[in-house]
C-alpha cells in the first residue's frame, strides 16, 4: 500500500508544472524584438552667404591706388617765374644799370630783382613709381638787358624727381638737377663809347668783356604738390632754388606751374 502512494503522490508532484504551462497562455521564452535602426535625420541645408557692397571708401581707396606711373613716359610743360640774387665778381657782367654817379670800383656788387618769366619743356620716364628721371629745357620770353645785358633765359639740365606718396592721386615731389646756363650776352656789343652808350657803361664796369658772359653751371632743387586729375594727366605748382657758380656767384627763387602728360 505505501508503495501505491509513493507511486501516486509522484505522479501528481510530476503532472503540476504541466498544468500551470497549459494554464498560462503567455508563451514561456518572450522574444525579444530586434531594434530598429534610427532613421538618418535630414541635412541642415546651408544659408546663402550674403554679399555686400564694398564700401564706398574701399572703392576710392582701389582707385587711389592705380596712380602710380612706373613704365610710363612723360612730358611736362611749365611756366616760370622768380626772384634773381646776384653777387659780381670782378668780371661778372652788371647786374644793375649803371650809375652815373659812381666811380667804376663802387658799382653794385649785389643785386636783387625780378626774373623774367620763361617757360620750361621736360621729358621723362618713371623707371619706377618713386623714381622719374628726365631731361629739362628753360627758355625766357623776355631779354634780360636792363639789369645784366644778357638775351632771353636759355638753360639745359639733367635731373630727377623722387615722389612720395607715389601710388596716390595727390603726391609731393623733389626735383634737383644739374646743368648749364646759355643765356647769351651781351645784347648790347661791349666797346667804348660816349657816356650813355650801354656798351660804354659795361666797358667801364671792372673790366668787363664778352668773355664775362661765359657758360654757366647750375644746380637746382625744387619742391612741390602734384595732383593726378587721371594716369594720363596732372597738375603741379613747385617752389625752388637754382645755384650758379661761374657768370656770378648767385641763386634765383623759382615758382613754377605746370602740366604733365604721360603714356602709355
Amino acid at each position: 500500500m505505501n508503495r501505491h502512494f509513493a507511486s501516486a503522490v509522484l505522479s501528481l508532484v510530476a503532472s503540476l508544472p504541466l498544468a500551470a504551462r497549459a494554464a498560462d497562455p503567455k508563451p514561456a521564452v518572450a522574444a525579444t524584438a530586434a531594434p530598429t535602426a534610427a532613421a538618418p535625420k535630414p541635412k541642415a541645408t546651408p544659408k546663402p552667404v550674403e554679399t555686400k557692397p564694398a564700401a564706398p571708401e574701399r572703392a576710392a581707396e582701389a582707385t587711389e591706388d592705380t596712380f602710380g606711373h612706373h613704365g610710363q613716359f612723360n612730358v611736362r610743360v611749365e611756366f616760370l617765374t622768380g626772384y634773381d640774387m646776384l653777387f659780381r665778381y670782378d668780371k661778372s657782367p652788371r647786374c644793375a644799370p649803371y650809375d652815373y654817379a659812381k666811380q667804376p670800383a663802387d658799382q653794385q656788387k649785389f643785386c636783387g630783382f625780378g626774373a623774367a618769366p620763361g617757360l620750361g619743356v621736360a621729358l621723362g620716364y618713371s623707371a619706377i613709381d618713386s623714381f622719374e628721371p628726365f631731361v629739362v629745357a628753360r627758355f625766357g620770353l623776355a631779354n634780360q638787358a636792363d639789369q645784366t645785358n644778357q638775351g632771353k633765359l636759355l638753360q639745359v639740365g639733367v635731373g630727377a624727381r623722387l615722389y612720395t606718396m607715389s601710388d596716390s592721386r595727390f603726391k609731393i615731389f623733389f626735383a634737383p638737377f644739374i646743368g648749364l646756363d646759355l643765356t647769351s650776352g651781351p645784347v648790347v656789343p661791349i666797346a667804348p663809347g660816349p657816356p650813355g652808350n650801354p656798351g660804354a657803361d659795361d666797358a667801364k664796369t671792372l673790366k668787363v668783356t664778352n668773355d664775362s658772359f661765359r657758360t654757366d653751371l647750375l644746380a637746382h632743387l625744387d619742391i612741390g604738390p602734384q595732383f593726378d586729375l587721371s594716369r594720363a594727366f596732372g597738375v603741379y605748382l613747385s617752389g625752388g632754388l637754382t645755384f650758379q657758380m661761374l657768370r656770378y656767384l648767385g641763386a634765383s627763387a623759382d615758382l613754377t606751374l605746370g602740366v604733365q602728360m604721360r603714356a602709355p
